[in-house]
């Protein structure tokens, strides 16, 4: 059986090594484009609106970390700003945080299949389990960088639209 993990900093390190790229586009995609039905999501003040697509099947649940705009912080557990964990839901799963403020943000999610709250990995540390970053950056056997996931939340909120990795 593979070895679990239990942050995006064991994954990060496990999977990934290289040089950095070019910062993404923090474009937020627009409000319309949303159709939220969601216990989460409430229209709060700095709502960070989630959509995951590409959820395969309706087992177990998608957990999402929000993180700052820190480096030395993004991916690990000591960085996260906000953990949560829902039902997944098949072929996209919706989700609300509610940051703390307007500014900068990233989001890191995963598909816990087994519902076992871990990252499962497999040989050489590679995801057993479907994951996916803000802004879908480029994986190039590194981790990507906070820059590359970065959006901006208004006190009107931000929606994000993440594509599930398998």
């Amino acid at each position: 059986m593979g070895k679990m993990i239990t942050s995006f900093s064991a994954f990060a390190a496990l999977l990934f090594a290289g040089a950095s790229a070019p910062a993404a586009d923090m474009t937020a995609t627009p409000i319309t484009e949303f159709q939220f039905d969601h216990v989460s999501c409430t229209g709060s003040k700095n709502e960070i609106r989630v959509r995951v697509t590409d959820v395969k099947e309706n087992v177990g649940q998608i957990v999402g970390d929000l993180y700052r705009n820190d480096e030395e912080g993004f991916l690990k557990r000591a960085g996260r700003v906000q953990q949560v964990r829902f039902a997944a839901k098949a072929p996209t799963t919706f989700f609300c945080f509610r940051a703390p403020g307007p500014e900068n943000y990233a989001i890191a999610i995963y598909h816990d299949e087994n519902a076992n709250k871990t990252f499962d990995k497999g040989a050489f540390g590679i995801p057993a389990e479907p994951f996916g970053i803000s802004n879908n950056p480029k994986l190039r056997f590194r981790a990507p960088t906070v820059d590359e996931a970065l959006f901006e939340v208004a006190s009107d909120g931000a929606n994000v639209e993440i594509n599930m990795r398998n």
